[in-house]
């Protein structure tokens, strides 16, 4: 099924009942964002990965089905679409640079901004960088390691900061679950997960060359450089089954 909100001339195309948005690239996803205003709500990083994760467990399949904007951050996402909608025309936008992208634009527009995740100086050096390249209104902080119990004054730290931005870096599917509460508690946000991109902004980690990245290898190269991923790349022969079985 293919379906187009009325607001919007941005399709949506369901791959394993996930409907994801098919923008064509990170500029197309920003202005749309900022048509009419800065929206609200959470924008989801879809992949094989995190599909699969989320046919196993409850709450992150409800904390994504209620997102709303997921995108194909993945190439197995993007050929899925391609492969269950020959027509279809959607491109692979990678979290970090959109998130990058994002930041650029309320650097530009001055939007307040609460980070969240990380560890306690991946977060500082991202927040500094992030000041000193696009002069971003940081508004509130919180690295990644506070307990349950925490969360609500998070919450409430947040909602009071007055942020209409809040990126989460805590990996899936602790980021998505804390999005989706927080974005109860405080729904005048845009919230944004970016599993580990303060660590790629920070110069912490190092993203796959540009000619891995545009020929949809970027997977390849992060399994080469951490060969401990193996686990998890098995278990994406899953997805492999539900592409060639015609089941997506």
């Amino acid at each position: 099924m293919v379906t187009v909100k009325a607001m919007t001339s941005i399709p949506q195309y369901s791959v394993r009942g996930f409907e994801i948005y098919a923008f064509q690239n990170k500029e197309q996803f920003v202005n749309h964002l900022f048509d009419g205003g800065l929206k609200s709500g959470s924008l989801v990083a879809m992949n094989a990965e995190k599909l699969l994760n989320a046919e196993q467990n409850a709450v992150l399949r409800e904390s994504i089905d209620n997102a709303e904007y997921k995108y194909a951050d993945g190439i197995s996402i993007v050929k899925a679409i391609q492969r269950k909608y020959p027509h279809a025309s959607v491109s692979k936008i990678a979290g970090v640079d959109l998130w990058e992208a994002l930041m650029k634009r309320a650097g530009k527009e001055r939007i307040p901004v609460f980070l969240v995740g990380g560890k306690p100086d991946i977060l500082q050096r991202t927040a500094v960088a992030l000041h000193a390249q696009w002069n971003i209104n940081i508004v509130g902080s919180q690295h990644g390691y506070f307990s349950a119990a925490e969360k609500n004054n998070l919450f409430e730290r947040i909602r009071v900061s007055g942020a209409t931005i809040v990126t989460v870096a805590m990996g899936s599917p602790g980021q998505e679950i804390l999005m989706r509460e927080c974005h109860r508690y405080y729904p005048q946000a845009l919230y944004m997960g970016v599993g580990g991109g303060y660590d790629v902004f920070a110069g912490n980690v190092k993203r796959a060359p540009k000619i891995w990245q545009n020929s949809g290898l970027e997977w390849l190269y992060r399994l080469l450089s951490q060969p401990g991923r193996i686990g998890r790349q098995m278990k994406l022969f899953k997805f492999l089954i539900y592409y060639f079985s015609g089941r997506l």
